[in-house]
């Protein structure tokens, strides 16, 4: 009886153990199958938005084009369909599956029903008839200063005075001016001009600050794990976090208006509220108020609702004229009317699973969008 009960024991854990060791190892298949199958569906997004673009591309340079520039159109497809889902597609490509009388009777002899035959269709097209569910959105860098160019003016090595007249620079102070943003790097006790030459000494190649002097080196070797100043371009934005004073709160409030990818050039067409106020107080030889900005930003909607800027001459003299004031130099060559740089983020689901691709995409030098960056989560 005791080598009775002993053997029914073992067996019992020698099952159970079977059993579970068997649930974990589907339960890990099909998570590596979703996790792959959320992956692909990102990448649909991805494809999707690569497709629109390169329409939008080719449709620039075309007559359609030039019609739609005669009409200050300046944008196109991308911005008509600044997000996508699964959801949306299906409302639009599977609801819409009528069937009209005539296809009614061609099935009638075979005993189907409206919706049986409208079901079939469906199932032998098997349009976005999977599992799962995709959503994706696309932005345009050229909306955003360019820190690959930060200190390009300077002769070989930038001290403060000449890196206050880099046309970059100045982007990104006037990008932190403002009574709202004096308050906050008050209460902060950063100096602007410091992490503004800090990102500069970064990308320089020599290894002394521009800001009061002293050693790159000397503000990473005392961190708990120090590094180097790359004294080299960004590579990815973010390891503009890398850079000191960019690694919590400022990267958190002006990082969405900065990039490294482009030609350099902002894009006023497409660029956010605060970028447009940052170049009015750049590049306004006058002091403007919180408040003037505020009513340049509200007249050049109120304009552009209307009709896009084509020329950089029509924007300089549009705010030469609203701020009653000379400009400085250098706004002509520091704007653009149009996006050739995008930034793709797309999200797949299966299950539990979640997988994000973002993705860089160039049509400077290319029509069907050169890849910059490429990045899953």
């Amino acid at each position: 009886m005791l080598m009775v009960l002993t053997t029914l024991v073992f067996l019992v854990v020698l099952v159970t153990e079977i059993a579970y060791s068997s649930r974990v190892r589907f339960l890990k298949s099909a998570h590596a199958r979703d996790d792959i199958a959320a992956e692909y569906l990102a990448m649909s997004g991805v494809s999707i938005y690569r497709l629109i673009l390169v329409a939008n591309k080719q449709m620039g340079d075309s007559s359609i084009g030039e019609m739609a520039s005669s009409f200050g159109i300046s944008e196109g497809l991308w911005q008509m369909v600044p997000a996508i889902n699964t959801g949306l597609l299906r409302m639009f490509f599977v609801s819409g599956g009528s069937v009209d009388d005539q296809e009614l009777e061609q099935f009638a002899t075979e005993g189907l029903t409206e919706e049986e035959v409208a079901e079939s269709r469906f199932a032998d097209k098997g349009f976005l008839d999977f599992e799962g569910d995709f959503s994706a959105e696309v932005s345009d860098e050229d909306r955003k200063i360019n820190i690959r160019f930060l200190g390009k003016t300077c002769d070989g090595t930038c001290t403060l005075a000449t890196l206050q007249e880099d046309p970059v620079a100045i982007q990104l102070y006037g990008l932190m001016s403002g009574q709202e943003h004096d308050q906050w790097f008050y209460e902060k006790d950063i100096e602007r001009w410091e992490i503004i030459a800090d990102l500069a000494d970064w990308i320089d190649t020599d290894t002394d600050r521009i800001w009061r002097g002293g050693y790159e080196d000397s503000l990473y070797n005392s961190l708990d794990s120090p590094y180097l100043a790359k004294n080299a371009p960004f590579d990815t934005k973010d390891e503009i976090r890398l850079v000191n004073g960019w690694q919590d709160d400022i990267y958190e409030k002006f990082g969405d208006e900065v990039t490294i990818y482009g030609p350099g050039k902002v894009n006023v067409n497409t660029a956010s509220d605060e970028m447009l106020k940052g170049l009015f107080k750049a590049y306004v030889e006058r002091q403007i108020s919180d408040d003037e900005a505020d009513q340049f930003l509200l007249s050049l909607r109120e304009q552009t609702m209307i009709v896009d800027f084509t020329k950089p001459k029509e924007f300089v003299e549009w705010l030469e004229t609203r701020a009653n004031s000379p400009l400085r130099d250098g706004l002509s060559d520091a704007i653009k009317m149009e996006s050739e740089t995008f930034r793709v983020d797309s999200t797949g689901m299966v299950g539990n699973s979640t997988a994000t691709i973002s993705v860089v995409l160039d049509f400077s030098s290319s029509k069907v969008g050169r890849i910059k960056y490429w990045r899953v989560d």
